[in-house]
């Protein structure tokens, strides 16, 4: 699902539910998508057992909010 901020809510994912962690729950995700000229997953860790934290980089993030919902400046 999208979590990120009320002004920039697709800039974090979060994925839960996943595969069971050995003797835990399930494993969850959080991506936090950043602006950058090329598209690159920069960081992973591992802050607690089975939660995830990705740092992805994509010019996809460099987008004002109003392409993001999908309104075109060109029409």
């Amino acid at each position: 699902m999208w979590a990120g901020t009320p002004k920039n809510q697709y800039s974090q994912m979060v994925f839960e539910n996943g595969e069971p962690c050995w003797q835990g729950g399930s494993r969850t995700t959080t991506v936090t998508l950043t602006c950058g000229t090329e598209t690159a997953l920069r960081s992973v860790k591992e802050p607690s057992k089975c939660q995830y934290i990705m740092d992805f980089q994509t010019p996809v993030a460099c987008q004002p909010v109003l392409k993001q919902r999908g309104v075109h400046s060109e029409l």
